[in-house]
């Protein structure tokens, strides 16, 4: 995955250099017009409704539009049922940006009536304490272990609170067992394998109160 951004990255930065040949440019036309910020990314005044019931408790209004992908700044923002990289974000909760940022997921893009625009998202869960942390010893590289599952806490995240997108992969932990039967095929001590926590990427400076 994180190649895959990186590649992404590349190409997009080589396609926009001013002194670039005619074909790429037309090339750069054809991925605006199919990947880039359109002219209809606010909803349509047909596309508003009553605010659904699991929603109600972290929304306030009444008329609200529910929207798959959102662009900030040519920065495409999905909700996870959509697309799961492009939900991922990093953010300062409520806005404070003297705290440290923390991993989240969007769930849902909600316009207001008024076209103001927030996500409604769940936090990655941090992992135990009695989890360990390999990366912890290198606060220039930015990651750090969290839970692979996410809070049943729904929280409104604004746009300008979003520090960046984060990527993540599961990661294999294993335990000893000395556990044995008569009908065991399974020597002591043999490694067995549990639940794998996620491995969440952020910036280095926001991690490094952790």
């Amino acid at each position: 995955m994180t190649l895959s951004y990186l590649k992404a990255g590349r190409l997009k930065q080589w396609l926009g250099q001013p002194d670039s040949p005619a074909f790429l440019r037309e090339c750069k036309a054809l991925f605006d017009k199919v990947f880039g910020e359109r002219s209809d990314n606010l909803p349509a005044a047909s596309a508003f409704g009553p605010v659904p019931d699991h929603l109600k408790p972290v929304i306030r209004g009444t008329q609200i539009a529910l929207r798959a992908t959102h662009i900030v700044n040519g920065v495409i923002y999905s909700r996870s049922s959509t697309h799961i990289g492009n939900s991922l974000i990093v953010f300062y909760p409520g806005g404070n940006r003297s705290s440290c940022a923390v991993p989240g997921s969007i769930q849902h893009i909600m316009f207001y009536s008024n076209n103001v625009v927030v996500f409604v998202v769940q936090r990655q869960v941090s992992a135990p304490p009695s989890q360990l942390d390999p990366y912890a010893d290198y606060p220039h590289f930015p990651a750090q272990i969290y839970s692979n599952s996410l809070s049943p806490k729904l929280e409104i995240v604004r746009p300008d609170w979003v520090v960046s997108h984060y990527a993540r992969w599961a990661i294999v932990t294993y335990r000893n067992t000395g556990a044995t039967s008569a009908r065991s095929t399974s020597l002591p001590h043999a490694p067995a394998r549990t639940i794998p926590p996620s491995l969440a990427l952020a910036s280095a400076e926001d991690c490094a109160s952790h």
